[in-house]
């Protein structure tokens, strides 16, 4: 499952944990692809929480501890100048 979510373009901050950038398209993508994975378990006993962010929310996260997290690029609003 894990594969899949973060081929779907979100970045993995902990075991269970995924942040990013999702289309709407994408998000409806990936959703129905997890919800086949979980339905072709015999005994599913995953649960998934989807739960959508701001960028201002992303913005004005609080991190505690080592997790160095590039909130720009988590927010979808990081750019590159390339010159």
């Amino acid at each position: 499952m894990s594969k899949k979510i973060i081929a779907s373009g979100l970045d993995r901050i902990n075991k269970s944990v995924y942040l990013g950038t999702v289309g709407e398209s994408s998000l409806t993508s990936l959703v129905t692809a997890l919800q086949q994975l979980m339905q072709s378990k015999s005994d599913p006993q995953d649960s998934v929480i989807i739960l959508t962010v701001s960028v201002q929310q992303v913005q004005s996260m609080q991190i505690l501890g080592l997790n160095e997290l590039d909130r720009d690029d988590l927010s979808g609003e990081k750019t590159t100048l390339i010159r």
